[in-house]
């Protein structure tokens, strides 16, 4: 028996669940790069008026700094409380909260920080909002894994990933001076990060419960209403699936930690997900999300050319997402990973010899940096950060699923927040080579990925959970003979 397909309505779920959140995320995380200087301006007057001096270039590097990373210890946040959330309320809610939180967001950094010029209520607000940012990066992966049907799984988790760099691309464009990146306009910049948050609360009326919740809330009739809505397949299919389900639940309770940690195959498929959610930011792409315009100035690029190479840059990215998506659904968020990791590599190596020899060709240089950061966020937007909904989503199973997504973005955000707030010191004290530590750590994943992690595409479910378990079958070797 075929397996059933997304019905229309789920397919509009669907993109509702993993689009406007994840785009939400992505403006968010980039709205402050475009608008440095007017940001940067707007604390130096406030240091004038409080104190009578200008405030000294190191105390703003830090207090930006500071800024762009506290988005981070909000999601360390967000990440921790997504965890605790599911056990009293259906994933759809947690959501819903999500979005009202990002609404709050925006009325501290927009409002009360544009009528007060204070650093420190923005730094709330980016507080805030990073609590959405944490939630973002696990509910709707949960909700695309709880919802799609199986043979649009990889899919759907990709189109989490291609939100966040569209949102990135609007941050970016938005933004710019010539538009609301402002001394006037930029709490209107900010504020357009609602949109997507207001479009879902008003959809989310329409939207279906996930039919794992409400099996596990034994209300099984309302999960065959709800996979009749969002499935194109007939009763039987529908018969088979919600038999489906159920095997993989297996009347098992949710994993905790303890659990996880102890038993060989939780641990191992916890380690695996760790892996694939660090190596989203351990590579420096936040150095390029947040910092582009600082990086091509310090590059060569004239001051006024900046924000267009960063907006060249960043709709490439989105170019290289939506064919991503394909690519990943056909070859699975395994071998993409994998590939990506290889490209990576080589960008972060061109873009140091780049700078490192920029003093040999001052005029050709700048550019080649240009290229060096567009290849590294076209492979990461087309495929890291595509393939990690994708392979997570695969990795883990039911039981272990929210417990796994919860520590995993906990871990993220953490290091997400130190490759943040870190770049600025590394620009200043290694100059050409700021990059290397992303280097080290990029190598070091993708030799995990090769020796420990299954090809998600190639095998079950079953058989992907007695791989963590020990019953490796030579996959390894498979794996580097594929390559």
């Amino acid at each position: 028996m075929a397996e059933p397909e997304n019905s229309r309505f789920g397919a509009i779920s669907l993109f509702l669940n993993s689009w406007m959140m994840a785009m939400s995320t992505g403006y968010h995380v980039t709205i402050l790069n475009p608008m440095t200087p007017v940001i940067v301006n707007l604390f130096n007057q406030t240091h004038v008026t409080r104190y009578g001096t200008p405030m000294p270039p190191s105390v703003s590097t830090s207090i930006m700094a500071i800024v762009n990373s506290f988005i981070f210890v909000g999601g360390f946040v967000g990440g921790l409380s997504t965890k605790f959330l599911l056990g009293w309320f259906s994933p759809k809610r947690v959501m819903q909260m999500g979005h009202v939180v990002s609404l709050l967001s925006i009325l501290v950094m927009a409002l009360i920080t544009g009528l007060t010029g204070s650093y420190e209520v923005l730094i709330v607000g980016r507080f805030f909002a990073g609590i959405t940012v944490g939630i973002s990066y696990n509910l709707p992966s949960l909700m695309v894994a709880e919802t799609s049907a199986p043979a649009k799984f990889g899919f759907w988790q990709s189109v989490v990933g291609s939100a966040v760099t569209f949102g990135i691309l609007v941050a970016a464009v938005f933004g710019h001076p010539k538009l609301l990146g402002t001394a006037t306009l930029w709490p209107v910049g900010i504020s357009l990060a609602g949109v997507p948050s207001i479009i879902y609360l008003i959809g989310s009326v329409w939207l279906p419960e996930s039919p794992f919740y409400l099996l596990r809330m034994k209300r099984e009739d309302e999960a065959v209403e709800v996979l009749q809505q969002i499935r194109s397949g007939t009763k039987g299919d529908i018969s088979q699936e919600i038999s489906k389900i159920k095997s993989e639940m297996k009347n098992v309770e949710q994993v905790g930690i303890k659990e996880m940690l102890t038993n060989k195959g939780y641990r191992n498929q916890f380690f695996a997900v760790l892996v694939v959610y660090s190596n989203l930011v351990l590579v420096g792409v936040h150095t390029f999300v947040i910092y582009s315009d600082l990086i091509f100035l310090q590059a060569g690029i004239a001051a006024e050319n900046v924000t267009f190479a960063t907006i060249g840059v960043f709709a490439l990215s989105f170019i290289a997402s939506v064919f991503g998506s394909k690519i990943v659904d056909r070859f699975g968020g395994y071998k993409v990973n994998i590939t990506c990791n290889g490209i990576l590599i080589f960008a972060i190596v061109l873009f140091t010899i780049s700078q490192a020899t920029a003093h040999l060709a001052p005029l050709a240089m700048p550019y080649v940096s240009i290229a060096a950061v567009a290849i590294f966020m076209c492979a990461w937007s087309g495929g890291s950060n595509l393939a990690v909904f994708a392979l997570v989503g695969k990795l883990t199973v039911e039981p272990t699923r929210a417990t796994a997504y919860g520590y995993a973005s906990m871990l993220l955000w953490t290091l997400a927040w130190f490759g943040t707030f870190i770049p600025p010191y590394l620009q200043s004290g290694l100059g050409a080579y700021m990059l290397m530590i992303w280097l080290f750590f990029a190598i070091v994943f993708l030799i995990y990925h090769l020796l420990l992690i299954p090809d998600t595409k190639e095998n079950s479910s079953d058989e992907i959970q007695a791989y963590f378990s020990g019953a490796r079958q030579n996959n390894t070797n498979e794996t580097l003979e594929m390559f």
